[in-house]
């Protein structure tokens, strides 16, 4: 009797290990020239020599994204960096999201524990210089 007891109590410590790190909750808008870009997105892939976080990717639309809208895919805090692309809204054959505005733009962000983070984004209009369309293609 005493080593079942035992037993159950170890399988109940089994459960009991560290649980996942809070992840903090990011939105924000991103413009181009002054205005919010019609549609794009916005990806996150976590310096893994400082943090352990997972790439994230945020659709935006009407100039906004936010990560509450895909269930558990906030951000662990730490560094990240960023990469954003911009398209017109205007779907084309085999492109949902329409034509490049601007090349795609990298940078550095650090996001700080909390529940909530916004950050705005403002894209260089040197971005939108020698844009490199994307061709469409038959499939």
């Amino acid at each position: 009797m005493s080593r079942l007891i035992a037993l159950f109590f170890l399988i109940g410590l089994l459960g009991c290990g560290p649980g996942k790190p809070a992840l903090t909750e990011i939105s924000g808008t991103i413009t181009f020239k002054g205005e919010p870009i019609p549609a794009g997105d916005i990806s996150f892939t976590p310096d893994v020599s400082i943090s352990n976080g997972e790439l994230r990717m945020y659709m935006v639309k009407d100039g906004k994204f936010n990560s509450e809208e895909t269930p558990e895919s906030g951000l662990l805090p730490g560094k990240y960096k960023v990469r954003v692309n911009g398209y017109d809204g205007v779907q084309i054959p085999n492109f949902y999201s329409g034509k490049q505005i601007f090349n795609a733009v990298e940078m550095e962000m650090e996001i700080a524990p909390g529940e909530k983070v916004a950050k705005d984004v403002v894209i260089p209009e040197s971005a939108g210089q020698n844009v490199r369309h994307i061709p469409t293609a038959d499939f």
